[in-house]
C-alpha cells in the first residue's frame, strides 16, 4: 500500500512562564501559559526519522524564557508576537509559527486603601487569550471562563411547543454563563492593553443592562456593542454555555419559592455560538 504525508505540524503546549517587571519598589505582574506550534520542513523527520531540521520541544519551551528575558513587552498579545515572529527568522526551514497563550489574572492587594506595590491576587478563572500567527502574520485576542450572572431581566418564553417540551415560559429567570469570545485585530500595533478592557468592559456593561429575551439576542447586542468599542476589530465570535440556576421545588416543606432558592448545575447545558460582524 502506498500513503504520503499531506500535513504536519509539531510543538510544545502549556510552558508556564512567570514574569515580574520591577520598576523600582512597584513590581509588574504577567503569568502565561504558552502554546507553540510549527509548520515547515520537517517532512524527513517522519519519513525517515531524520531530526537534522526538528527544533527540539524542550528548545522551544527554553526559547519562551529567553524571548521573555531578552525582550520589553506589556501585554500577552506584544509577547505573543516576538515569539511567532522568532521562529521563522530564525530558522528558515520553518514555514509558520502559531503561538497561543492564556494568561492568568492577577489583582494588586488593597492595603491602606491602596493597591499594594508587589503583592497581588489571583482574580478567578478568567484567562485572557491570544494567537499569534507568521507568514502570514495575524494577532487574535479573547477571553475565557468570564462567570457572569443577573439574577433577573432575563426571559425565556413562546418557544417550540410539541411533545418533546416540558420547559415551562419564564418572563423572569437567573442568567448565568461562562463567555469565551475572541477577536481578530487589523493591525499588531493596537494598544492591546486599552483594547482588549474595552472589549470586555462593553460585553459586560451589555450583559448587566440588557432585558434579554433569549441568550442568542444577548449575545448579539453584546458583540455589536463590542465592535462599537473597539474600531481596530472587524469579527467577535462568542460562546455562551448556560450555567443553570434551577428552582428548587420546595412545597414538601410547605414552603413557597418565590424565585430565590436554586440549585445550580453543570450539565446539561446549553450551548450557544454567535459571530457577529461589521455590516
Amino acid at each position: 500500500m502506498s500513503a504520503k504525508l499531506s500535513a504536519n505540524t509539531y510543538g510544545k503546549s502549556d510552558i508556564r512562564l512567570t514574569k515580574v517587571i520591577r520598576k523600582g519598589a512597584r513590581h509588574e505582574l504577567l503569568e502565561f501559559s504558552v502554546d507553540i506550534l510549527l509548520s515547515g520542513d520537517f517532512a524527513d523527520s517522519y519519513l525517515q526519522g531524520d531530526n537534522s531540521k526538528i527544533v527540539a520541544t524542550d528548545s522551544m519551551k527554553n526559547t519562551v524564557y529567553v524571548v521573555a528575558k531578552e525582550n520589553d513587552f506589556s501585554s500577552a498579545e506584544a509577547f505573543a508576537i516576538l515569539l511567532a515572529e522568532h521562529f521563522p527568522r530564525t530558522y528558515s526551514h520553518v514555514r509558520s509559527a502559531t503561538v497561543q497563550i492564556r494568561q492568568t489574572y492577577w489583582n494588586r492587594i488593597p492595603t491602606n486603601g491602596k493597591p499594594h506595590d508587589h503583592a497581588f491576587v489571583c482574580a478567578g478563572p478568567e484567562l485572557h487569550t491570544v494567537t499569534a500567527k507568521s507568514r502570514p502574520s495575524s494577532i487574535t485576542g479573547g477571553l475565557s471562563n468570564l462567570l457572569i450572572l443577573k439574577t433577573t431581566n432575563s426571559a425565556f418564553k413562546e418557544f417550540i411547543t410539541d411533545r418533546y417540551r416540558t420547559l415551562k415560559d419564564t418572563d423572569d429567570r437567573i442568567f448565568a454563563t461562562s463567555v469565551t469570545a475572541d477577536w481578530d485585530y487589523t493591525s499588531a500595533t493596537v494598544d492591546f492593553p486599552t483594547a482588549h478592557e474595552k472589549l470586555r468592559s462593553a460585553l459586560l456593561e451589555v450583559f448587566a443592562t440588557h432585558m434579554s429575551y433569549a441568550v442568542q439576542q444577548t449575545m448579539f447586542e453584546m458583540g455589536k456593542a463590542a465592535l462599537s468599542a473597539c474600531p481596530q476589530i472587524k469579527e467577535i465570535r462568542l460562546v455562551c454555555p448556560n450555567k443553570h440556576r434551577i428552582p428548587v421545588n420546595l412545597a414538601p416543606f410547605g414552603l413557597e419559592n418565590k424565585n430565590e432558592i436554586f440549585v445550580w448545575t453543570d450539565e446539561p447545558f446549553g450551548n450557544i455560538t454567535a459571530t457577529v460582524t461589521r455590516d
